[in-house]
């Protein structure tokens, strides 16, 4: 289990590299979006929109065969075809998404009406479908430097990209003054260079020999999962549409920020543990002690993602007045908070799944977040004219609230693993508290502000050991971290301890 943790531990570092500097980016460019010499309220709003397409986009095409990939490459009655069933995954993707694409190409007009109630957005429609094709390709092709546990290379690759892409995003707005285009072009590039760079590390681990029987049972497992994803994206980018369509696009500009602000927990403290505890998760699916490792993984997820969630929480307005380029995006830090405990319930719904996923029942998920999608739809609909912004920050919280007590249900029915739900529970009212308070004083001067907040986030930690949260061996453990790594003349040993783990 500690060997487990070091490894773990040791990847999540290094993914979380680079996903610190895809969020970085996001960081760096606030000012210059919510700038109104370079992108107007409304621009910002329709970027938001473009985004979540994307997203729809991507999570359609990918057809989920990135989970049914890394249910396959690792299953020991196929070790020796690994490398075919790979290149069978990326092929069938490209057979699927040409024509897919093209057609749409072909109707963006219709789309640019249907979304925004103009055609002027066709443009940027079309890179978005372009970017979108070339993205799961790329993304496939990621799944096997995740399963194969190549940080290092993923990370390369996702600073490549975003050293690129912001390049080109301040060149394209700040010198040739082109707003939205430059953006889109610079994904466009971006996502066209890192398939360039991905090509050799695909020949070298592709068979070229298609794996018809196999396809078939990866479709067969995938299609629930498809199901799933897409309507998980509907679930988590409808409120954008509704909001476009309901409140505006400068509404949807300020809901679209505050969610870009609480979506840094899940994309850098997320992913990245979850993308280095995959080779893991998949490999204990058959040993019979692996109830404590799926119980801890939960644990642990939830206390590193409430400790971001609670100083993302605390600081936000300090935050958004620092960095917003205007006034009228400061409404986002009331948004902040909510949306990351609904994030906090979609990370650790992604985690419980596991029980599924050992006994292939995944295809209930399919069906579970389709209903729990129109339940966000239906709550979205009565919510937003009541309570515009807020309203659909509502709606995203009790939606995946709902889904995660539903799959919890049904995955704890097929495979019962004792998680311990004691110390989540502890974490979050904990947590909820010290974010109440930290809103509450949101209107003191703000050198009394920082100083209660810092107080509260660093105490966070200590007060968790009066409710009994910590093991004694994870106490013990703590120490013995602290005692070698306080000391400076073994911190270089400890790195080479660590990358050798």
């Amino acid at each position: 289990m500690l060997k487990d943790i070091k490894q773990t531990t040791k990847h999540t570092a290094v993914y979380a590299i680079g996903n610190i500097g895809t969020k970085l980016i996001g960081l760096i460019l606030i000012p210059l979006y919510t700038n109104a010499n370079y992108l107007s309220h409304d621009d910002y709003g329709a970027l938001a929109v473009l985004e979540v397409t994307l997203q729809l986009l991507t999570s359609v095409l990918t057809m989920a065969m990135a989970n049914s990939l890394s249910r396959w490459y690792w299953d020991s009655k196929y070790s020796d075809r690994q490398q075919s069933i790979f290149f069978t995954s990326v092929a069938f993707l490209v057979l699927i998404i040409t024509p897919v694409i093209l057609a749409l190409l072909y109707f963006v007009s219709d789309f640019s009406f249907l979304i925004f109630s103009t055609t002027q957005y066709s443009y940027l429609l079309k890179l978005t479908f372009i970017t979108a094709g070339i993205q799961v390709v790329n993304n496939q092709i990621f799944t096997l430097t995740r399963l194969q546990s190549k940080s290092v290379f993923y990370s390369i690759l996702t600073i490549v990209r975003i050293s690129v892409n912001l390049g080109l995003i301040l060149w394209g707005i700040i010198v040739k003054k082109r707003g939205l285009d430059a953006i889109w072009e610079a994904y466009m590039i971006g996502e066209g260079i890192i398939l360039l760079m991905l090509f050799p590390y695909f020949i070298r681990n592709s068979s070229f020999r298609f794996e018809k029987g196999i396809i078939r049972e990866m479709l067969n497992y995938g299609y629930p999962l498809m199901l799933a994803s897409a309507s998980a994206v509907i679930l988590s980018t409808a409120d954008r549409y509704m909001l476009n369509s309901m409140e505006g696009l400068e509404k949807t500009g300020i809901y679209s920020l505050g969610y870009r602000i609480a979506n840094t927990l899940r994309m850098v403290v997320y992913t990245s543990v979850a993308t280095a505890l995959l080779p893991l998760r998949m490999k204990k699916m058959n040993e019979p002690d692996n109830h404590r490792f799926y119980s801890k993984n939960l644990t642990y997820l939830a206390f590193v993602f409430v400790v971001g969630l609670l100083g993302l929480s605390l600081f936000a307005l300090e935050f958004l007045k620092l960095f917003t380029g205007s006034p009228i995006y400061w409404e986002a830090n009331n948004l902040v908070a909510i949306i990351s405990f609904a994030l906090l319930f979609s990370s650790m719904e992604d985690f419980i799944i596991i029980g599924l996923m050992i006994k292939k029942k995944t295809g209930v998920l399919g069906v579970l977040i389709l209903v729990t999608s129109f339940l966000n739809i239906g709550l979205n609909l009565v919510l937003i004219p009541l309570l515009d912004i807020y309203g659909a920050t509502l709606a995203t919280l009790l939606s995946q609230a709902f889904l995660f007590f539903t799959v919890l249900n049904k995955s704890q029915k097929e495979y019962f693993i004792p998680y311990e739900w004691r110390k989540i529970f502890t974490l979050a009212i904990v947590a909820l508290t010290f974010v109440g308070i930290g809103l509450y004083i949101s209107s003191v001067p703000v050198f009394v502000r920082l100083v209660v907040k810092s107080v509260l986030f660093l105490g966070f930690p200590f007060v968790l050991y009066f409710f009994n949260f910590y093991e004694k061996v994870e106490i013990d453990n703590i120490k013995k971290i602290f005692r070698n790594w306080s000391k400076p003349e073994l911190i270089k040993d400890n790195f080479n301890r660590l990358l050798k783990s």
